[in-house]
């Protein structure tokens, strides 16, 4: 239905060999990178043992595509720190407080955490103790199904059976709800999240009732975590089914009120499977935020996002109340717009209409088409025909000159006659 997150793809260091994606826990004996880092920490020391921890295990046992590499380890920050200076490794200390250290091999990053229980938290940060027990390491996470562990031979670790509630679809906190939330206020939206995709139960009441209750306090959670979390839902395959249902819509239109038009997301089973694959976390993330009103931009501000996601929103939501909807579904006009934008930039916005004029559905996928297949034409005017043939001079005038004369080439369907230029110009 979505974009598919990008598969991880691990690069053998033989060149020659092609490129292989992991896609469950038996192929992890060919991941190379990871192979290069358990070898160069394990060989130091018999005692030294790293595992696949989180995220990647969870994906990997239901054999979906994996994003995040987190692995855990009995070794200490500091010694491991040494080791991947002797032997050349690049890694920043990403983490270092908590543990945690981020190496990079053959541009994939694998975070690599230190075994630690939490002394402290307040909620939202943690003070730790860095522990030899990998049991009493798994029992400070948040779920079950996060609490699985792998080694390179794809040989699982189980000590809370998260494996058991994964495939039983059963989303469970280790011990105590409240607890696990007060002590993180994002694993509310968390809970959400998993529960969307993987639960095959209804919400338990008495976690409802926590979540409810601690609700207000996730104003504490920092908005650069609160965001990255909101885009890791905009990535499932089956993001619509977080607003069918009724308790975990509520959560998360509490915290992020202004995804108001979810509603236009029932159009996602109507439309065919090439455009649903155009639409990215981005796109999605339009899709609930733009109208007429100033929903888009107080978003935007307050989650600071980066100024190439504002450019690609800002582009949807100015063209929306500009354009007519005439306007924007006639090839010529496309095609000035292409022009001036970018083939990529129109894509974003025809499909952000077909969300709001689902009717018009079928005419704006052929539309993407013409528009995937523009040849873009080039300006045939330069500064040195100016300069020979009507004697400009290099100024600000010579820049005005053809920037007048190609908004008159695009306005006329990309046509100019030289014999007009003059009148165009107004030159006498």
């Amino acid at each position: 239905m979505l974009n598919k997150i990008k598969s991880v793809i691990f690069n053998n260091e033989n060149k020659n060999v092609p490129l292989l994606s992991v896609k469950n826990l038996n192929d992890l004996k060919y991941f190379n990178a990871a192979k290069k880092i358990f070898s160069c920490i394990e060989n130091q020391n018999n005692y030294y043992k790293l595992m696949f921890v989180g995220g990647c295990v969870r994906k990997l046992i239901k054999e979906q595509e994996i994003d995040d590499i987190d692995i855990a380890t009995n070794v200490h920050p500091k010694e491991i720190k040494k080791i991947l200076v002797k032997n050349n490794i690049k890694f920043l200390e990403t983490g270092i407080s908590h543990g945690t250290i981020t190496v990079l091999i053959n541009d994939f990053k694998f975070e690599i955490t230190t075994l630690r229980k939490d002394v402290s938290t307040d909620g939202r940060h943690a003070d730790v103790q860095f522990i030899p027990d990998w049991e009493i390491d798994a029992k400070r996470r948040d779920f079950t199904i996060n609490a699985i562990y792998s080694n390179l031979r794809g040989e699982v670790y189980d000590p809370l059976e998260g494996v058991k509630d994964l495939r039983e679809g059963i989303i469970q906190f280790i011990g105590k709800p409240s607890i696990r939330i007060e002590e993180d206020y994002l694993r509310i939206i968390r809970y959400i999240r998993f529960f969307t995709q993987y639960s095959k139960h209804p919400h338990d009441q008495e976690v409802v009732r926590i979540i409810k209750k601690n609700l207000g306090n996730f104003i504490k959670v920092s908005k650069e975590r609160s965001l990255d979390e909101l885009f890791k839902i905009l990535k499932l395959k089956n993001f619509n089914n977080l607003f069918k249902d009724e308790f975990s819509c509520f959560i998360i239109l509490s915290i992020f009120p202004q995804l108001k038009y979810f509603e236009r997301l029932n159009l996602l089973n109507k439309i065919s499977n090439k455009l649903s694959f155009k639409i990215d976390k981005i796109l999605l993330l339009s899709i609930l935020l733009i109208d007429n009103t100033d929903n888009t931009e107080f978003f935007l501000y307050k989650y600071n996002l980066s100024n190439e996601i504002k450019k690609r929103i800002l582009f949807i939501k100015n063209s929306f109340k500009t354009y007519s909807l005439e306007y924007l579904l006639n090839n010529k006009n496309l095609m000035k717009l292409c022009y001036l934008n970018s083939k990529a930039r129109i894509i974003d916005l025809l499909i952000f209409l077909a969300f709001n004029y689902p009717k018009k559905i079928e005419k704006i996928e052929k539309l993407i088409i013409f528009v995937e297949n523009i040849n873009m034409p080039e300006f045939p005017i330069d500064a040195n025909f100016l300069i020979l043939q009507f004697n400009f001079s290099k100024d600000k005038n010579l820049g005005d000159a053809l920037k007048k004369l190609e908004l008159n080439w695009i306005e006329n369907n990309f046509k100019i006659e030289k014999n007009k230029i003059k009148s165009i110009l107004k030159l006498k």
